[in-house]
């Protein structure tokens, strides 16, 4: 049977990098609008000759993820597969959660006026003082 492995990501700067054992397959499943699933099993495999990273999407059904993952033990065998990476998004969806909303950049004393020129500080001098008479 093969081994289920979580969804494992690397993190470089701002960028996410998926990061699978090959070879592997992957289960995704989300939801959309009415909360119906949407799920993909994807085959990972890396070309012997070329060292290159192939995939192939071997499954995209509308089922649940607990048909997806039965369809993807059951085809593991078949490709040689003993690791089997998921991804999934939440069962059920919060009604009734106002949208995330964007606060407005305040518009006070800190926002210059368009014909306004910048001020540029004075240059402190430096060197001698002139002697008082």
């Amino acid at each position: 049977m093969a081994t289920l492995l979580a969804w494992t990501t690397i993190e470089i700067g701002d960028l996410q990098i998926f990061a699978p054992t090959l070879p592997c397959l992957v289960v995704n499943t989300w939801y959309i609008d009415d909360d119906q699933p949407d799920s993909t099993v994807t085959y990972f495999w890396q070309d012997e000759a070329t060292g290159l990273v192939n995939h192939e999407l071997v499954f995209a059904e509308p089922v649940g993820f607990d048909a997806a993952l039965a369809w993807a033990q059951e085809h593991a065998p078949k490709r040689s597969v003993e690791r089997i990476h998921v991804k999934h998004g939440p069962a059920e969806r919060k009604r009734g959660r106002p949208a995330a909303r964007t606060r407005a950049p305040k518009m006070g004393a800190a926002r210059a006026k368009k014909g306004a020129r910048p001020k540029v500080a004075r240059a402190k001098r430096r060197g001698r003082k002139k002697a008082s008479p």
